[in-house]
């Protein structure tokens, strides 16, 4: 008997809610805009009391300096290895006997003399 009446207390108490904040839409909102901003001073203030470690910073400024320079390479990578990859498919494409024959040619002129 007692789980029905606390079901329905908070079926009651989430309706009441829900028109509390059709209702009331602006201030809820206004609200929380302002738990988030004072959840970001929190985060900040926090951040800035680590303690800073200057090898680790350098590692940072490097990570961010060489991270577009390493997706500048992985670019170039990748269109080197297409263009390989298209450089093989015409060389399979050539036909070996076109440039034999002359080549065998030559070679018995010179064979003759």
């Amino acid at each position: 008997m007692e789980t029905n009446a606390v079901t329905e207390r908070a079926e009651d108490v989430l309706h009441e809610t829900g028109r509390y904040v059709r209702e009331n839409p602006v201030p809820l909102l206004l609200g929380a805009v302002a738990v988030g901003f004072l959840l970001g001073l929190v985060a900040r203030r926090l951040e800035q009391e680590r303690k800073r470690e200057p090898i680790h910073d350098a590692l940072d400024e490097l990570r961010s300096f060489l991270k577009p320079l390493a997706k500048k390479a992985r670019r170039a990578a990748e269109h080197s290895a297409e263009v390989v990859r298209d450089a093989a498919g015409r060389v399979r494409e050539i036909e070996v006997e076109d440039y034999a024959v002359p080549v065998s040619g030559w070679w018995r002129k010179l064979r003759s003399y």
